[in-house]
């Protein structure tokens, strides 16, 4: 055993720990967990990652302190898609002809996330939880945003390519560039549409104060600018204007700032630049582009179930006529991701989630919609789902941003269930005198 394995055991030990010590505040530093997925370990022939012994500790913790009777009653709204969503893998599982593969990717994609998630239920039910959850997103993208600027203006752990001047791009602690404008702008995009929207009553103000929220939208934006990332910056802009239109006080000012981008767009030198992006004619638009073709090509002739979990780079080689680019592991497209990987039942599934996520976070829409923009439209050119960090990440937003109160019939399921696996003695009768 090397010293990486037991350094990470120890350090989910410890984790597990404090984790059934203070369930609430070690769920809530999750956030800053994330990027520990870089850490790559193999128990025995089983490869795994410091990320998923630490939230395996984080759920035993919990799990230890029985929670989970609360949780599953919490679920209730959840149950369907839950299934669903993890139906839809299971198949992708048995289509794949690389099964170990997938069987690795399922445990990361689907299982983890969503024990995270069923926890989360359970402790995730008050504004001041979720304050706590949303302050440790903002710090991490805080750190993040530190972490990049330094990488951009000194090259300093910036992986080759990326790392050539003048067009360096920052990764932080993940591999490469998009990796890093993925994990913070549906964060920034929740920061700032908490920010402006109208709250109702005293317990709906924002999560997060002014300072935080503007430090941590600062910090991301900073964050996408030294990734050079398009995508992440074309999807904050879609969920910025989404937040501004939905806040009557506030839909002037999108109006403003739409028509003015277009008019120093196409009234400056900036307009070929951004006409060819929007286009797709420069050559990361033209690989994608390639990428999509060769996808549908593939998905006609597995249009059900695709290519099965972890299976696209193999299954897309017969369809891969552009040998100068390389095979990716994904179609950089969240329609595509979703059905090549899962085939048309996890397309499905996926949007169920998003039906039920929208429909129980309906009391902050405001809020709920422009994180859903930013994934979709930053899906729209990358894969803001299929990651390690990512899969967990959007479970958490989804805790964010929506409510599950426990209803009255909850309650009686409760107390009944209580009554069986903790029976109160009866006080003994005596005589009357």
């Amino acid at each position: 055993m090397d010293d990486l394995l037991i350094g990470s055991f120890l350090a989910a030990l410890l984790w597990g720990v404090i984790s059934w010590k203070w369930p609430k505040r070690a769920f809530a530093f999750l956030p800053l967990l994330l990027p520990s997925y870089v850490v790559r370990l193999h128990l025995g022939p089983i490869p795994t990652t410091l990320l998923e012994l630490l939230l395996l500790a984080t759920f035993i913790g919990w799990f230890m302190r029985r929670g989970w009777l609360e949780a599953w009653m919490r679920a209730t709204l959840w149950r369907w898609p839950v299934i669903l969503w993890l139906t839809a893998g299971l198949v992708a599982v048995l289509v794949s002809p690389v099964t170990a593969q997938a069987l690795g990717l399922y445990r990361a994609y689907f299982i983890e996330p969503l024990l995270i998630f069923f926890m989360g239920l359970d402790l995730i039910r008050t504004r001041e939880d979720k304050a706590m959850l949303a302050k440790t997103f903002a710090v991490a993208v805080m750190l993040l945003g530190i972490w990049s600027a330094a990488q951009f203006f000194t090259g300093w752990m910036i992986p080759s390519p990326w790392n050539a001047w003048p067009g360096r791009r920052a990764v932080g602690p993940f591999p490469f560039p998009n990796a890093l404008a993925l994990f913070v702008t549906p964060v920034i995009a929740l920061l700032f549409a908490d920010a402006i929207a109208d709250h109702q009553g005293a317990k709906a103000a924002p999560l997060l104060g002014t300072w935080i929220s503007a430090a941590g939208i600062l910090a991301g934006l900073s964050a996408i600018l030294f990734a050079r990332s398009d995508g992440g910056f074309i999807a904050f802009l879609a969920a910025a204007c989404i937040a501004l239109v939905m806040k009557r006080r506030t839909r002037w000012i999108a109006l403003v700032i739409a028509v003015a981008g277009m008019i120093a767009v196409f009234a400056s030198p900036l307009r070929g630049a951004v006409v060819e992006r929007f286009t797709f004619q420069e050559w990361s638009g033209q690989v994608r582009v390639i990428l999509w073709k060769e996808s549908i090509a593939m998905l006609r002739d597995r249009p059900i179930f695709g290519a099965g979990l972890a299976a696209y780079p193999t299954v897309i080689l017969p369809y891969h006529k552009a040998t100068f680019i390389e095979v990716f592991q994904y179609p950089h497209n969240i329609l595509l991701n979703l059905w090549s990987e899962t085939g048309i039942l996890g397309v499905i599934a996926f949007l169920y989630i998003l039906g039920t996520w929208i429909r129980f976070g309906k009391d902050s829409l405001p809020v709920t919609l422009p994180v859903i923009a930013a994934l979709l439209v930053h899906g729209l050119v990358d894969v803001p789902y299929f990651k390690n960090d990512l899969a967990v990440a959007f479970w958490l937003l989804i805790l964010l941003t929506t409510a599950t109160p426990v209803t009255k019939k909850m309650r009686g399921e409760h107390m009944q269930r209580r009554s069986i696996l903790h029976p109160k003695k009866l006080p003994e009768s005596r005589p009357c005198i």
